[in-house]
C-alpha cells in the first residue's frame, strides 16, 4: 500500500499471505494418521514418533515375546537330588516366580496350576536381573535361574545336570535350575515357539528398506543360534543384560542408523527409551515397557510393525503434499494479487479453499488402507 496507495490491493495481499493452510499441513495429517493407527490397535504417542517410524532403517528385536510367542510351556521337570521329586521342584520354582511377570515365570506358574500342585509361601524374594531369582521359603534359601546364576553363587552343577542343559539348548529349550540351600535339586526346561508370521515379516521389513535387523536375547548362544537360523537373522547377541541392549541401540545410532527397538519386558525399557522409536509389543507387556515406548501395539501380531512403518511413510508423504499445495497456492495468489487482478473477495475464497484442500488431503489418512 505504501508503494501503490491501493488499499484494496493491500487487503488482497494480506488475505493471501496469511499462512493458515501451511499451519494446518502437519497437525491435520498427523492427527488423521494417529487416528487410523488407533483403530487398528497401534497406539502412537506423538507426531514426532510417527514421522520417525517412516525413517527407520535398522530394527533391534528382543527375542522373547516379540519374535517368539512369549508364552513358553514347561516340557521337562527333572529332579537332581535323591530327596526331591519333580513335583517338589516345580512347587518351589513356582514359589520363587509367583510375583514375576516374566514369560518363563508365568509358564512355571501355569504348569503348577495345571498339575494342581500347591505352592509353598515365600517370605522374601530378590530379582537378580538377567540371571533369575533368590527367594526365602520354609526357612530355606532358593536360587532359580540360569546356570550362570548357580556358578555366580558357587553352587556345584553336576555332570548329569550339565548334560541336560547342553541337550536342551541344542533343542532351543531354556533350562531353569533350582538350588536349595546351596545344593542343586532340580531342573525345569521350557520352550517358546517362534511366531508363525515372524520370518515373513522380517523378509518384508528388508524389502521395505530396513538395512539392519538385530536379535537380542538373554538366552544361551546355542538357543539364539537355533532361532536366528529359523528366521534368517544374521546379526544376534546372546546372554545380554539390559545395559547390553542399550549399548546395541547406541552402536547402531553411532553408525548413522535410525533405530527402532521392539520389546515387551522391563529389561527392554532402557533400550526402548534410547531408540529413535521404541515399540512395545502387546499391551500385555510390562507396564514399564508400554510406558517407555513411543508406540504400543494392542496385540501381538508382528504384521503391525509393517503397518507402523507404512503409516509413518504415508503421513510424511501427505505432509509434503500439503506444504507443496499450500505454498504453491499462496505464491500464485501473491503474484496475481500484486498485479491487481485479484479482488479481496476472491482472495478470501482462495485462502479458505487452500485450507479446506489441506484438511481434505489429510483426511484421506483416516481411511488409508494399510497394506500387508
Amino acid at each position: 500500500m505504501l508503494i501503490t496507495g491501493d488499499v484494496r490491493r493491500a487487503m488482497t495481499m494480506l488475505l493471501i499471505a496469511c499462512p493458515c493452510a501451511v499451519g494446518l499441513s502437519t497437525p491435520t495429517a498427523i492427527s488423521a494418521a494417529i487416528g487410523n493407527g488407533a483403530r487398528r490397535g497401534i497406539l502412537i504417542k506423538g507426531g514426532s514418533h510417527l514421522e520417525q517410524a517412516g525413517r527407520v532403517d535398522a530394527i533391534v528385536f528382543d527375542k522373547t515375546g516379540t519374535l517368539t510367542v512369549g508364552r513358553p510351556v514347561v516340557t521337562n521337570i527333572v529332579a537332581m537330588h535323591k530327596d526331591w521329586e519333580p513335583e517338589q521342584v516345580l512347587a518351589y520354582a513356582a514359589s520363587s516366580e509367583i510375583h514375576s511377570r516374566h514369560p518363563l515365570a508365568e509358564a512355571v506358574i501355569r504348569s503348577t496350576e495345571e498339575r494342581r500342585i500347591s505352592i509353598p509361601p515365600h517370605e522374601e524374594c530378590e530379582v537378580l536381573v538377567g540371571l533369575g531369582m533368590r527367594t526365602w521359603a520354609d526357612g530355606r534359601t532358593l536360587l532359580l535361574g540360569s546356570p550362570s546364576l548357580l556358578r555366580a553363587e558357587k553352587v556345584r552343577v553336576s555332570k548329569k545336570a550339565s548334560e541336560w542343559v547342553d541337550k536342551l539348548r541344542r533343542q532351543a529349550e531354556t533350562p531353569l535350575l533350582l538350588a536349595v540351600d546351596g545344593t542343586l535339586v532340580g531342573l525345569i526346561s521350557l520352550r517358546d515357539e517362534v511366531r508363525p508370521e515372524a520370518a515373513q515379516v522380517l523378509t518384508k521389513l528388508r524389502a521395505n528398506g530396513i538395512r539392519r535387523i538385530v536379535m537380542l536375547t538373554g538366552d544361551h548362544p546355542e538357543i539364539a543360534q537355533v532361532v536366528a537360523d529359523e528366521l534368517g537373522i544374521d546379526e544376534w547377541r546372546a546372554e545380554v543384560m539390559p545395559e547390553d541392549k542399550l549399548a546395541a541401540v547406541r552402536e547402531l545410532q553411532d553408525d548413522g542408523y535410525v533405530v527402532g527397538m521392539v520389546g515387551d519386558g522391563i529389561n527392554d525399557a532402557p533400550a526402548l527409551a534410547a531408540a529413535d522409536i521404541g515399540i512395545a509389543m502387546g499391551l500385555a507387556g510390562t507396564d514399564v515397557a508400554v510406558e517407555t515406548a513411543d508406540v504400543a501395539l494392542a496385540n501381538d501380531d508382528l504384521h503391525r510393525l509393517l503397518d507402523v512403518g507404512d503409516l509413518g511413510e504415508r503421513a510424511v508423504d501427505v505432509i509434503r503434499q500439503n506444504y507443496g499445495m499450500s505454498i504453491a497456492v499462496n505464491a500464485a495468489g501473491l503474484l496475481i494479487g500484486a498485479g491487481g487482478a485479484l479482488s479481496p473477495v476472491l482472495a478470501a475464497i482462495l485462502h479458505n479453499a487452500s485450507s479446506v484442500a489441506v484438511v481434505a488431503n489429510s483426511s484421506r489418512l483416516i481411511r488409508y488402507r494399510l497394506d500387508r
